[in-house]
């Protein structure tokens, strides 16, 4: 399975139903009321867990949940008794189970010759009340006096487990609390490589079970890390309020939001009584129609569900989604034959109107040719009458009469009269459309007095914005000179930040004097009543002599010498006593520089022969060399929590291999030449090639991890967020105390052992895993090597195996098996890397 799972658009999951519910039928027993649920048939019952994951999956499930709603490593460490590190191999044996019962299904497919189906494994992660066992878990009561922080660290270890383990996606489940859902949601950002769905418990069709609005919570969710959410909704409640709890939730959304929904059987939980109201309740087939029109894209069950549920689920689903696409393959046929008839609809239509058209032009025709006969008309009469009135006229003037003819004849003729009229009507209709222009030309002329009132108000109004023109410019500068001093300020907080960073890890922890009262007779009244008011150097005085003899100041000064006997190593040993130099941190790390420094020209020379060459080259008399092996020995092993120091250590004692440093020193040197090689003057190179340089060098790291180097670099060097360059002297800058106190030298070392842990899990699960007890041998592991790590080549192969069992010179043939155990021990000792990685197609065959 690829590490990200990315859901198809149109695909709807189905998921398993309540694990506790169909476990039972396989141990006998019900998990009910168990404080660590149905997680404790991890430890019991692991077949049965294998039996229960293969139930759902050959029900039709896509996706099972590992056994881990309820498990914790707290929970396993109270409610089991085992250790720590038990409790978090029951976390990656609840994966292993899933993935066995995977496995099981694939080789049930391929010899029966059915349909192969890929199954999702989601890593099942639930809400921190149900580790309280107290019933707030169905309430949500106990985030009012938890801390956000204290959630985040209850979770982070099984969700870690669960990651490294291999789960395809992440199940946060049963949520009853908004805080609790956005913490997870927050931490799932840790692991960008994952993707999850969240589901939310609620006691009613709106709210939460702690009482907060279901919708809001759902969207803060989903708009808090889209991009790693592959679906929002709820669990665990009765199958009849998921309706109404997700209907309508993308409203005003470009992108609908996709939901999960495994309901619960919609039985009552009586705490003295058991389930209740089991004939009242429908089957979840019955739901999954509703669900599927609501956008609900992974469904499955939840408490009281069992496999034949998810087989119904699993046919309604097939059935709802075929009906779905019969009815829109019908309203698609539909919609074709209605496009069909109104082209051809459309087709008449405009066949029609061109006709209609082509009609009205010849009407056009007709009635113009009739005004032009009209108009002939009018102008004939017209003629003939100023011809009569002229005629007249004359007449008159023969006759030698002086009134005016035309003024008679005109009022009393009627068809001069309507001439007249016409004429006049003509000239009115000219004269209205006249006025008509001139009123819609000057309509937005403004008068004269008004034009001097708003030219007035206008030089106003423009002296105030001139005015708070100069007012803004003046507060735009002093905004940019505000924030100019803001950045200075935060430059300095992060110098100040790291400042304080770095005088913490200098400096020597407080120590918890509160807990000397436990060793002390008279408890913690008699300790505050002898330590009141001392310092820590008096303290432990008093300490010490409350506990014995050896309080006496003798014995803080000085050393008592181990004798001369051959089992005590050759650099300690002394007749006598030993003066304590009580050396601080700088001083242990520069002597180790020196040791390491001296130890190059002698290379195959074992670490405390070698120590013993070195204190008697460095210190002739036998008192002081002495001296200064007891002190080196003493700081050392005082400061362990330094890896530096711890590396040092166990290679003294034999417990680690010396190539470790060797390794480490030379990929510093290594990285080291090649920026200065890729550097254009020899001292600077840019932070976009130190990037490029750090990939090509290193190409089996990941972008996280040389993202991580870039940031350690920035970090080391105080750059400032716009600073491009990188100062390679600086930044490869050794004082006395050795290349590995520099923190880039530091990541690149702690990225190794990452790298080398990874590596040596890929192979142990090529043996076996670490819960196999039985024995390897040299051919497989040479066999687990050649399948983790096919560009191995049988140089290195050869050195890792004599690391491995313990032995230089014999012949690979004849050595013998060792335990798992022993042999996972040897290589975590040993100086192991990858050389390329591991081809996509290996599978691992059992």
């Amino acid at each position: 399975m690829s590490t990200t799972f990315s859901p198809e658009p149109n695909k709807v999951y189905v998921l398993d139903g309540g694990f506790s519910s169909q476990i039972s039928r396989h141990v006998g027993i019900s998990a009910d009321g168990d404080p660590l649920w149905s997680a404790r048939f991890l430890r019991t019952n692991p077949e049965d867990v294998v039996k229960t994951h293969l139930d759902f999956i050959r029900a039709g499930a896509d996706v099972i949940s590992t056994n881990t709603y309820q498990a914790s490593i707290s929970g396993f460490v109270k409610h089991l008794g085992v250790t720590e590190q038990e409790g978090y191999e029951l976390i990656r044996l609840a994966v292993d189970l899933a993935k066995r019962a995977r496995d099981i299904f694939s080789q049930e497919c391929q010899e029966n010759d059915i349909p192969h189906r890929s199954i999702l494994i989601a890593g099942s992660v639930g809400p921190y009340g149900a580790y309280l066992h107290d019933g707030s878990e169905y309430t949500g009561t106990y985030a009012d006096n938890t801390p956000e922080d204290a959630m985040r660290e209850w979770h982070k270890p099984r969700i870690d487990t669960l990651v490294s383990s291999g789960v395809d996606l992440l199940a946060l489940e049963t949520i009853p609390c908004q805080k609790e859902a956005l913490v997870l949601v927050d931490m799932l950002k840790q692991y960008p490589n994952r993707k999850a769905w969240i589901s939310l418990s609620c006691k009613d069709d709106r709210n939460l079970a702690h009482g907060e609005n279901f919708q809001s919570t759902v969207r803060k969710c989903w708009n808090s890390n889209p991009e790693q959410l592959i679906a929002v909704g709820t669990n665990c409640c009765s199958p009849k309020i998921v309706a109404n709890l997700v209907r309508d939730l993308s409203e005003g959304m470009d992108i609908p939001i996709p939901i999960v929904a495994y309901p619960n059987s919609g039985e009552k939980y009586n705490p003295k009584s058991g389930w209740e109201k089991k004939e009242e309740c429908e089957s979840l087939d019955c739901f999954v129609h509703e669900w599927l029109d609501l956008n609900v894209k992974f469904i499955g069950g939840c408490c009281r569900t069992y496999a034949e549920d998810i087989t119904q689920i699993k046919k309604k689903k097939v059935f709802g989604i075929s009906v779905r696409k019969k009815q829109r393959d019908e309203k698609v046929r539909t919609l074709m034959r209605e496009s069909q008839e109104l082209r051809q609809e459309n087709l008449k239509l405009t066949f029609e109107i061109s006709k209609m058209k082509k009609e009205l032009g010849k009407l056009s025709d007709d009635k113009f040719s009739d005004y032009i006969t009209l108009m002939k008309e009018r102008d004939a009469r017209y003629t003939l009458y100023f011809e009569n009135v002229a005629l007249q006229l004359k007449l008159r003037e023969l006759d030698g009469t002086s009134r005016s003819l035309y003024v008679d004849d005109a009022y009393g003729d009627p068809v001069v009269l309507r001439i007249a009229l016409e004429r006049c009507r003509e000239q009115l209709s000219t004269t209205q459309t006249e006025l008509k222009r001139v009123t819609d030309e000057y309509s937005d002329t403004v008068p004269r007095r008004e034009h001097d009132n708003l030219e007035a108000k206008f030089y106003d109004i423009s002296k105030k914005l001139d005015s708070l023109t100069s007012e803004f410019e003046a507060l735009q500068n002093t905004h940019k000179r505000v924030l100019a001093q803001k950045k200075g300020v935060e430059e300095e907080l992060m110098e100040c930040k790291e400042r304080c960073r770095e005088l913490e890890r200098a400096g020597t922890p407080r120590p918890q004097w509160e807990i000397c009262a436990d060793f002390i007779s008279g408890g913690r009244d008699r300790w505050w009543q002898l330590a009141s008011g001392l310092s820590s150097r008096n303290m432990l005085r008093v300490l010490l002599k409350e506990l014995g003899p050896a309080a006496e100041s003798e014995h803080l000064e000085y050393f008592d010498g181990l004798g001369s006997d051959p089992a005590v190593p050759p650099y300690l040993r002394h007749e006598g006593r030993v003066r304590n130099l009580r050396l601080s941190r700088r001083e242990l790390r520069v002597a180790l520089a020196a040791v390491w420094g001296g130890k190059r020209r002698r290379p195959a020379e074992p670490m405390q022969d070698y120590l013993t060459h070195y204190f008697e080259e460095r210190y002739h008399q036998p008192s002081i060399r002495a001296e200064w092996a007891y002190n080196l020995c003493a700081a050392a092993e005082q400061m362990l929590d330094e890896p530096q120091v711890k590396l040092f250590w166990g290679v003294l004692h034999g417990q680690l291999s010396e190539d470790i440093y060797w390794g480490h020193r030379d990929q510093w040197y290594t990285i080291k030449e090649q920026l200065y090689k890729h550097s254009k003057d020899g001292e600077n190179i840019t932070i976009e090639d130190f990037e490029k340089v750090t990939r090509s060098t290193f190409p089996l790291k990941s972008e996280v991890e040389i993202k991580n180097l870039t940031d350690v670099m920035k970090k080391q060097l105080k750059l400032k967020i716009n600073a491009t360059d990188v100062n390679l002297d600086k930044l490869f800058y050794e004082n006395e105390e050795g290349f590995d106190r520099v923190e880039f030298a530091r990541e690149l070392y702690r990225q190794r052992q990452l790298a080398q842990d990874k590596y040596i899990r890929e192979v142990v699960a090529e043996l076996g895993g670490k819960q196999a007890n039985n024995t390897v041998t040299v051919d497989s592991l040479k066999r687990a090597f050649a399948i983790v790590d096919p560009a191995i080549n049988h140089i290195r192969m050869e050195r890792y195996i004599r690391w491995a069992f313990s032995e230089q010179t014999a012949e690979l043939s004849s050595i013998g098996p060792i335990p798992l155990r022993a042999l996972v021990a040897r290589l975590a000792a040993g100086d192991i890397e990858r050389v390329g990685q591991r081809y996509r197609g290996t599978r691992r065959h059992k």
